[in-house]
């Protein structure tokens, strides 16, 4: 579509030229030259409805384009407003994967991704220094001071880990619901980090949600298994859809 007015453009600019060289002409037209005058007249009429031609579709392809353009914005902003980051290092992957996912679909130029990814920093995050005023430094500097990966991985396992403690009332969905979307966000965030998880790792954090549930609940969970086979993470979230 760029590309299109562009050319619009030069067209427009050549047309111009060209009207420009018949107003010197008319400047210097000595009346004997009358024939000549015809032929010039008889060209600019094809000149001017050339530039108007042109003219009207550089304005409705400049109003397409805009009109893209602020539908972008407006989904930007739809997105955007939805994030946030505080300086948790644990969700600090997640918000740099969708962050970069809305604003590289937006055609934002630097100054403007620099204000989205400021209007998302909260707490501790929003007080990070940067070398320059511009959205790769910031970027950057967050990347330098969040994205321990080491540490990060860490955390995550070890909230796995202590799922096993949670305190857990059978009669309760809600907890139930909280403790499942629990344990696939943080098995979500170490799939984002590369670390992916296996039919071990997956039995593994079934067995430490099982323990944490009522008897009601394991029971009925075992009647939806149809073989002796290890049952999946996806299968057994699937129980609590």
């Amino acid at each position: 579509m760029a590309k299109g007015v562009k050319l619009l453009e030069r067209k427009f600019s050549d047309i111009e030229k060209q009207l420009s060289g018949f107003i010197a002409f008319v400047d210097t037209f000595v009346e004997d030259d009358k024939k000549v005058l015809s032929f010039k007249l008889s060209q600019f009429d094809r000149l001017n409805a050339k530039y108007e031609s042109v003219k009207e579709e550089i304005f409705t392809l400049s109003d397409i384009e805009f009109k893209n353009f602020d539908g972008k914005i407006t989904t930007c902003n739809e997105h955007i407003e939805k994030l946030e980051f505080n300086g948790d290092i644990e969700t600090w992957f997640i918000f740099k994967e969708q962050f970069k996912e809305i604003i590289e679909n937006c055609g934002l130029n630097d100054k403007q991704k620099l204000q989205y990814l400021q209007s998302c920093l909260i707490g501790i995050a929003k007080h990070v220094q940067t070398v320059d005023d511009t959205y790769d430094s910031l970027f950057l500097a967050l990347e330098q001071r969040f994205e321990n990966k080491r540490l990060i991985i860490n955390k995550h396992i070890n909230v796995l880990l202590m799922l096993k403690y949670e305190k857990f009332r059978g009669d309760s969905n809600v907890e139930l619901r909280n403790l499942v979307d629990t344990s696939t966000k943080h098995l979500r965030a170490l799939k984002l980090l590369k670390i992916e998880h296996n039919t071990f790792s997956e039995l593994l954090l079934i067995q430490l949600v099982m323990q944490v549930l009522d008897t009601e609940t394991k029971r009925l969970f075992e009647m939806t298994l149809e073989s002796t086979d290890i049952p999946k993470w996806d299968d057994f979230f699937g129980f609590f859809e």
